[in-house]
């Protein structure tokens, strides 16, 4: 027989982090992102950047330079998804993952998404690779923890809409 764990240390670390949080209840998304960005010491830099997901990149990239941070998402997601794309990435902030393009490949993928971004001063990037790695596990619960704790509408499906209907 197989025990689990009764806790999960990398999910406690999340749901004490979301908690810490100041999460405007009027939701915000700006002024959410100005509050971390004074928590992490830089500005943060919101990019919409079209056809991104087109072009092969994930939904959201987050960029660290040494003096700000730059979060792009596809321009073409809807504003709640908008909204769980840079909390995920602001989660991987931080948390303090570690960047998972590799420094070889940086230059490369940089210049492809933003030309005009110096690439020999960032100090990593972070890009959504697998939902069954846990740094990425941790992401996604964080920006869940925190859209459920604003007034912001869900988005409902058809079916769901169709199942739940009163």
């Amino acid at each position: 027989m197989v025990r689990r764990a009764r806790s999960d240390p990398a999910l406690n670390q999340v749901r004490a982090l979301a908690a810490s949080l100041e999460v405007p209840r009027r939701w915000q998304l700006r002024t959410f992102v100005d509050h971390v960005a004074t928590l992490l010491g830089k500005p943060i830099t919101l990019f919409p950047q079209p056809d991104l997901t087109a072009e092969g990149f994930p939904c959201g990239v987050v960029i660290e330079r040494p003096d700000s941070f730059v979060v792009a998402y596809d321009a073409a997601s809807s504003g709640y998804h908008t909204d769980h794309i840079v909390l995920h990435e602001i989660a991987h902030l931080l948390l303090d993952h570690a960047g998972y393009v590799s420094a070889t490949s940086r230059h490369r993928t940089l210049g492809q998404l933003f030309a005009e971004i110096d690439t020999d001063v960032v100090l990593r990037v972070l890009a959504r690779t697998d939902y069954d790695d846990i740094l990425e596990s941790q992401a996604e619960l964080f920006a869940s923890l925190v859209m459920s704790e604003t007034d912001t509408p869900r988005p409902g499906s058809a079916l769901g809409r169709a199942i739940f209907q009163r």
